[in-house]
Protein backbone atom coordinates (compact mmCIF):
# COMPACT_ATOMS: atom_id res chain seq x y z
CA UNK A 1 0.00 0.00 0.00
CA UNK A 2 1.43 3.18 -1.40
CA UNK A 3 0.59 7.10 1.06
CA UNK A 4 -0.55 10.01 -0.29
CA UNK A 5 1.61 12.67 1.33
CA UNK A 6 -0.03 15.86 0.88
CA UNK A 7 -1.97 15.27 4.07
CA UNK A 8 -1.00 16.03 7.16
CA UNK A 9 1.49 18.81 6.68
CA UNK A 10 0.99 20.96 10.15
CA UNK A 11 1.40 17.42 11.95
CA UNK A 12 4.68 16.45 12.82
CA UNK A 13 7.09 19.10 10.82
CA UNK A 14 10.06 19.54 12.65
CA UNK A 15 14.11 20.86 12.63
CA UNK A 16 16.17 17.97 13.64
CA UNK A 17 19.56 19.67 14.85
CA UNK A 18 22.96 17.49 14.94
CA UNK A 19 25.04 20.00 16.13
CA UNK A 20 26.57 18.88 19.79
CA UNK A 21 27.15 21.69 22.47
CA UNK A 22 30.44 21.86 23.34
CA UNK A 23 31.86 21.56 26.96
CA UNK A 24 34.83 21.02 28.74
CA UNK A 25 34.60 17.71 29.71
CA UNK A 26 32.13 15.76 27.67
CA UNK A 27 30.07 12.79 28.92
CA UNK A 28 31.73 9.86 28.17
CA UNK A 29 29.65 7.28 25.71
CA UNK A 30 30.27 3.81 25.01
CA UNK A 31 28.93 1.39 22.07
CA UNK A 32 29.07 -2.08 22.19
CA UNK A 33 28.70 -3.54 18.98
CA UNK A 34 27.27 -0.65 17.42
CA UNK A 35 24.46 -0.32 20.76
CA UNK A 36 25.06 2.36 23.10
CA UNK A 37 24.83 1.16 26.85
CA UNK A 38 23.31 2.91 29.16
CA UNK A 39 23.96 4.14 32.56
CA UNK A 40 22.04 4.54 35.33
CA UNK A 41 23.65 5.76 37.94
CA UNK A 42 27.57 5.14 37.79
CA UNK A 43 28.69 6.67 34.34
CA UNK A 44 32.40 5.95 32.84
CA UNK A 45 35.04 8.14 34.55
CA UNK A 46 38.42 9.02 33.48
CA UNK A 47 41.23 8.35 36.75
CA UNK A 48 45.13 9.21 35.76
CA UNK A 49 44.18 9.37 32.51
CA UNK A 50 42.69 5.93 31.98
CA UNK A 51 39.10 5.67 31.05
CA UNK A 52 37.30 3.92 33.72
CA UNK A 53 33.66 1.88 33.32
CA UNK A 54 30.87 0.09 34.71
CA UNK A 55 31.92 -3.74 34.67
CA UNK A 56 28.66 -4.85 35.33
CA UNK A 57 26.88 -2.63 32.54
CA UNK A 58 29.93 -3.56 30.07
CA UNK A 59 29.93 -7.18 30.31
CA UNK A 60 26.38 -8.00 30.51
CA UNK A 61 26.12 -5.70 26.61
CA UNK A 62 28.59 -8.42 25.90
CA UNK A 63 26.45 -11.21 26.70
CA UNK A 64 28.50 -12.40 29.87
CA UNK A 65 26.98 -13.46 33.02
CA UNK A 66 28.71 -11.28 36.10
CA UNK A 67 28.43 -12.19 39.72
CA UNK A 68 30.32 -10.48 43.12
CA UNK A 69 31.99 -12.36 45.94
CA UNK A 70 32.07 -9.69 48.98
CA UNK A 71 34.29 -12.27 50.78
CA UNK A 72 37.24 -11.72 48.37
CA UNK A 73 36.14 -8.79 47.10
CA UNK A 74 36.04 -10.81 43.41
CA UNK A 75 34.21 -9.89 40.36
CA UNK A 76 33.44 -13.44 38.11
CA UNK A 77 32.28 -12.88 34.53
CA UNK A 78 31.32 -16.09 32.73
CA UNK A 79 30.76 -16.05 28.75
CA UNK A 80 30.94 -18.86 26.86
CA UNK A 81 33.96 -21.13 27.86
CA UNK A 82 35.80 -18.29 29.50
CA UNK A 83 35.71 -17.14 32.65
CA UNK A 84 37.23 -14.04 33.45
CA UNK A 85 38.40 -12.71 36.97
CA UNK A 86 39.19 -9.31 38.88
CA UNK A 87 39.87 -7.99 42.24
CA UNK A 88 39.56 -5.06 43.44
CA UNK A 89 42.82 -2.94 43.85
CA UNK A 90 44.39 -5.50 41.91
CA UNK A 91 45.88 -5.06 38.60
CA UNK A 92 45.83 -8.35 37.06
CA UNK A 93 43.08 -9.63 34.80
CA UNK A 94 42.48 -13.22 34.65
CA UNK A 95 40.99 -15.26 32.34
CA UNK A 96 40.81 -19.37 33.06
CA UNK A 97 42.88 -19.19 36.03
CA UNK A 98 45.92 -17.59 34.19
CA UNK A 99 46.82 -13.31 34.07
CA UNK A 100 46.21 -12.00 30.25
CA UNK A 101 46.61 -8.51 30.99
CA UNK A 102 47.58 -5.67 33.61
CA UNK A 103 45.80 -2.52 34.64
CA UNK A 104 47.60 0.77 34.73
CA UNK A 105 44.73 1.74 37.56
CA UNK A 106 43.55 -1.84 39.21
CA UNK A 107 39.44 -2.18 39.61
CA UNK A 108 38.04 -0.21 42.29
CA UNK A 109 34.56 0.63 43.89
CA UNK A 110 32.96 3.86 42.78
CA UNK A 111 29.02 4.49 44.04
CA UNK A 112 28.60 0.69 44.85
CA UNK A 113 29.51 -0.03 41.35
CA UNK A 114 32.68 -1.80 40.20
CA UNK A 115 34.69 0.08 37.87
CA UNK A 116 37.63 -1.14 35.72
CA UNK A 117 40.06 0.26 32.81
CA UNK A 118 38.25 -0.09 29.71
CA UNK A 119 41.37 -1.72 28.17
CA UNK A 120 40.32 -4.93 30.61
CA UNK A 121 37.59 -5.59 28.38
CA UNK A 122 40.07 -5.84 25.55
CA UNK A 123 42.05 -8.22 27.45
CA UNK A 124 39.29 -10.30 29.16
CA UNK A 125 37.13 -11.07 25.81
CA UNK A 126 39.48 -10.31 22.87
CA UNK A 127 37.15 -7.33 22.24
CA UNK A 128 39.07 -4.45 19.95
CA UNK A 129 38.05 -1.09 21.93
CA UNK A 130 38.40 2.40 20.55
CA UNK A 131 38.82 5.76 21.92
CA UNK A 132 37.51 9.09 20.61
CA UNK A 133 39.20 11.98 22.26
CA UNK A 134 37.35 14.16 20.06
CA UNK A 135 34.15 13.12 20.93
CA UNK A 136 34.37 10.98 24.27
CA UNK A 137 33.32 8.15 22.41
CA UNK A 138 34.66 4.09 23.56
CA UNK A 139 33.32 1.46 21.33
CA UNK A 140 33.95 -1.99 21.83
CA UNK A 141 33.74 -4.53 19.01
CA UNK A 142 33.88 -8.78 19.73
CA UNK A 143 35.57 -10.40 17.19
CA UNK A 144 32.48 -12.41 16.01
CA UNK A 145 30.40 -8.91 15.03
CA UNK A 146 33.65 -7.79 13.47
CA UNK A 147 33.38 -11.02 11.07
CA UNK A 148 29.93 -10.12 9.77
CA UNK A 149 31.59 -7.22 7.55
CA UNK A 150 32.14 -4.20 9.54
CA UNK A 151 35.71 -2.10 9.35
CA UNK A 152 37.65 -0.41 12.04
CA UNK A 153 40.98 0.73 11.28
CA UNK A 154 43.51 2.15 13.14
CA UNK A 155 46.21 4.18 11.20
CA UNK A 156 49.50 4.77 12.75
CA UNK A 157 52.54 6.96 12.02
CA UNK A 158 55.93 5.79 11.48
CA UNK A 159 56.77 6.81 15.29
CA UNK A 160 53.86 5.03 16.81
CA UNK A 161 51.21 7.77 17.32
CA UNK A 162 47.68 7.48 16.64
CA UNK A 163 46.67 9.50 13.48
CA UNK A 164 43.33 8.54 12.08
CA UNK A 165 40.19 6.33 12.62
CA UNK A 166 38.35 4.79 10.12
CA UNK A 167 34.71 2.91 11.73
CA UNK A 168 31.83 1.83 9.25
CA UNK A 169 29.19 -0.47 11.31
CA UNK A 170 26.13 -1.99 10.80
CA UNK A 171 23.65 -3.29 12.99
CA UNK A 172 21.86 -5.93 10.65
CA UNK A 173 18.49 -6.63 10.05
CA UNK A 174 17.49 -9.66 11.89
CA UNK A 175 14.58 -10.89 10.42
CA UNK A 176 15.55 -14.70 9.06
CA UNK A 177 13.74 -13.73 5.33
CA UNK A 178 15.61 -13.74 1.67
CA UNK A 179 14.67 -9.78 1.68
CA UNK A 180 16.53 -9.25 5.02
CA UNK A 181 19.71 -11.62 3.73
CA UNK A 182 19.75 -9.41 0.75
CA UNK A 183 19.34 -6.39 2.15
CA UNK A 184 22.38 -6.82 4.94
CA UNK A 185 24.27 -8.27 2.25
CA UNK A 186 24.44 -5.15 0.01
CA UNK A 187 25.00 -3.02 3.19
CA UNK A 188 28.12 -4.96 3.92
CA UNK A 189 29.05 -4.97 0.12
CA UNK A 190 28.79 -1.22 0.59
CA UNK A 191 31.25 -0.95 4.00
CA UNK A 192 34.31 -2.94 2.31
CA UNK A 193 33.98 -0.86 -0.86
CA UNK A 194 33.38 2.50 0.93
CA UNK A 195 36.40 1.66 3.51
CA UNK A 196 38.69 0.87 1.03
CA UNK A 197 38.45 4.10 -0.39
CA UNK A 198 38.70 6.04 3.31
CA UNK A 199 41.77 4.11 4.68
CA UNK A 200 43.45 5.48 1.94
CA UNK A 201 42.29 8.38 2.17
CA UNK A 202 42.48 9.19 5.76
CA UNK A 203 46.05 7.03 5.98
CA UNK A 204 47.57 10.32 3.63
CA UNK A 205 45.19 12.56 4.50
CA UNK A 206 46.37 12.04 8.24
CA UNK A 207 49.73 11.16 7.81
CA UNK A 208 50.25 14.96 6.18
CA UNK A 209 48.93 16.89 8.69
CA UNK A 210 50.65 14.87 11.56
CA UNK A 211 54.14 15.51 9.85
CA UNK A 212 52.95 19.20 9.41
CA UNK A 213 52.03 19.76 12.65
CA UNK A 214 55.31 17.98 14.12
CA UNK A 215 57.57 20.42 11.95
CA UNK A 216 55.40 23.65 13.04
CA UNK A 217 55.25 22.49 16.65
CA UNK A 218 51.21 22.23 16.52
CA UNK A 219 49.24 20.19 18.57
CA UNK A 220 47.38 17.40 16.30
CA UNK A 221 44.51 15.66 16.98
CA UNK A 222 43.43 12.58 15.26
CA UNK A 223 41.55 12.45 12.12
CA UNK A 224 38.21 10.28 11.64
CA UNK A 225 35.56 9.02 9.66
CA UNK A 226 32.85 7.10 11.53
CA UNK A 227 30.03 5.92 9.26
CA UNK A 228 26.86 4.47 11.00
CA UNK A 229 24.33 2.45 9.11
CA UNK A 230 21.10 1.95 11.47
CA UNK A 231 17.57 0.36 10.03
CA UNK A 232 14.76 2.50 10.43
CA UNK A 233 11.22 2.04 9.71
CA UNK A 234 8.22 0.00 10.81
CA UNK A 235 6.58 -0.37 7.62
CA UNK A 236 5.63 -3.99 6.69
CA UNK A 237 6.53 -3.47 3.16
CA UNK A 238 9.56 -1.60 3.64
CA UNK A 239 12.88 -0.62 5.60
CA UNK A 240 15.24 2.26 5.39
CA UNK A 241 19.11 2.01 5.70
CA UNK A 242 20.29 5.46 7.07
CA UNK A 243 23.99 5.79 6.87
CA UNK A 244 24.98 8.87 9.56
CA UNK A 245 28.50 10.04 8.48
CA UNK A 246 30.62 11.94 11.30
CA UNK A 247 34.30 13.34 10.14
CA UNK A 248 37.21 15.25 11.49
CA UNK A 249 39.74 16.64 9.21
CA UNK A 250 41.16 19.07 11.38
CA UNK A 251 39.15 22.42 12.38
CA UNK A 252 35.20 21.41 12.76
CA UNK A 253 33.44 17.80 12.47
CA UNK A 254 31.71 17.39 9.26
CA UNK A 255 28.23 15.47 9.65
CA UNK A 256 25.96 14.63 6.50
CA UNK A 257 23.24 11.63 6.08
CA UNK A 258 21.75 9.39 3.25
CA UNK A 259 19.49 6.84 3.14
CA UNK A 260 18.41 3.77 1.13
CA UNK A 261 14.52 2.71 0.89
CA UNK A 262 14.27 -1.19 0.27
CA UNK A 263 11.43 -3.96 -0.59
CA UNK A 264 11.63 -5.85 2.74
CA UNK A 265 10.17 -8.67 1.06
CA UNK A 266 12.40 -8.85 -2.04
CA UNK A 267 15.73 -6.66 -1.16
CA UNK A 268 15.42 -4.65 -3.90
CA UNK A 269 16.46 -1.03 -3.51
CA UNK A 270 12.67 1.25 -4.15
CA UNK A 271 12.49 4.88 -5.37
CA UNK A 272 9.90 7.74 -3.34
CA UNK A 273 7.41 6.63 -6.53
CA UNK A 274 6.99 3.36 -5.23
CA UNK A 275 6.07 4.49 -1.15
CA UNK A 276 3.78 7.42 -2.32
CA UNK A 277 0.55 7.58 -4.73
CA UNK A 278 1.72 11.63 -5.58
CA UNK A 279 2.94 11.75 -9.27
CA UNK A 280 6.43 13.38 -9.67
CA UNK A 281 5.34 16.82 -10.01
CA UNK A 282 2.94 16.42 -6.99
CA UNK A 283 5.76 15.21 -4.89
CA UNK A 284 8.18 17.63 -5.44
CA UNK A 285 5.91 20.51 -4.84
CA UNK A 286 5.05 19.02 -1.56
CA UNK A 287 8.62 18.90 -0.53
CA UNK A 288 9.08 22.56 -1.25
CA UNK A 289 6.09 23.08 0.56
CA UNK A 290 7.58 21.15 3.74
CA UNK A 291 10.85 22.53 3.72
CA UNK A 292 9.67 26.29 3.45
CA UNK A 293 6.84 26.08 6.08
CA UNK A 294 9.94 25.36 8.50
CA UNK A 295 11.77 28.17 6.71
CA UNK A 296 9.02 30.41 7.37
CA UNK A 297 8.63 29.35 10.78
CA UNK A 298 11.94 30.45 11.85
CA UNK A 299 12.68 32.82 9.48
CA UNK A 300 16.04 33.77 11.29
CA UNK A 301 17.54 30.39 11.36
CA UNK A 302 17.62 30.54 7.90
CA UNK A 303 19.62 31.46 4.52
CA UNK A 304 18.03 34.96 3.26
CA UNK A 305 17.90 32.99 -0.06
CA UNK A 306 17.20 29.73 1.20
CA UNK A 307 14.42 29.47 -1.27
CA UNK A 308 16.50 29.95 -4.08
CA UNK A 309 18.93 27.45 -2.40
CA UNK A 310 16.36 24.97 -1.83
CA UNK A 311 15.68 24.91 -5.91
CA UNK A 312 19.10 24.27 -6.19
CA UNK A 313 19.36 21.96 -4.12
CA UNK A 314 16.02 19.97 -4.82
CA UNK A 315 18.08 16.62 -6.19
CA UNK A 316 20.09 16.19 -2.84
CA UNK A 317 17.08 16.07 -0.21
CA UNK A 318 17.41 12.93 1.31
CA UNK A 319 14.08 10.55 2.29
CA UNK A 320 13.94 7.59 4.60
CA UNK A 321 11.42 5.99 6.81
CA UNK A 322 11.51 6.44 10.70
CA UNK A 323 9.13 4.56 12.88
CA UNK A 324 5.70 5.37 11.03
CA UNK A 325 6.67 8.59 9.04
CA UNK A 326 8.39 9.19 5.97
CA UNK A 327 11.07 11.91 6.27
CA UNK A 328 12.75 14.55 4.26
CA UNK A 329 16.22 15.92 5.20
CA UNK A 330 18.62 18.33 3.77
CA UNK A 331 22.34 17.97 4.97
CA UNK A 332 23.83 20.70 6.94
CA UNK A 333 25.07 24.25 4.87
CA UNK A 334 22.95 24.20 2.75
CA UNK A 335 19.61 26.10 3.84
CA UNK A 336 20.90 27.52 6.46
CA UNK A 337 24.38 27.88 8.69
CA UNK A 338 26.01 24.10 9.05
CA UNK A 339 26.22 24.95 12.72
CA UNK A 340 22.26 24.97 12.52
CA UNK A 341 23.00 20.73 11.51
CA UNK A 342 20.39 18.79 8.96
CA UNK A 343 17.07 20.11 8.08
CA UNK A 344 13.99 17.98 7.79
CA UNK A 345 10.49 18.04 8.42
CA UNK A 346 8.40 14.38 8.74
CA UNK A 347 4.93 13.13 7.32
CA UNK A 348 2.88 10.64 8.89
CA UNK A 349 3.13 7.14 6.36
CA UNK A 350 1.28 4.09 6.46
CA UNK A 351 2.60 1.89 3.55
Amino acid sequence: MKTFIGIGFGIGLCIFGLTVPVSAHPPITVYVNQQEVQFLDQAPVIVEDRTLVPMRRIFEALDAQVSWSEPTQTITSVRGDDTVELVIGDDKVYKNGEVVGTMDVPAQIMQDRTMVPIRAVAAAFDASVTWDGVTYTIRIQTDEQEENGNVTEQIYAVDGTQIATVSLTYAALQEDTAGAKQINDEVYEQIQQKSTGLITQYTQMAQTAYTAAQQDGEPFLPFYAICAYTVSGTSENYVSVVLEERSFQGGQEQKTISAQTYNRQTGSVVSLSDLVTDSPSQTQALIQQGFMLLVDAQPDRFYTDAEARLQEHLDEVVYYLEGNHLVFALNSGILADASAGMVAFMVPYAG
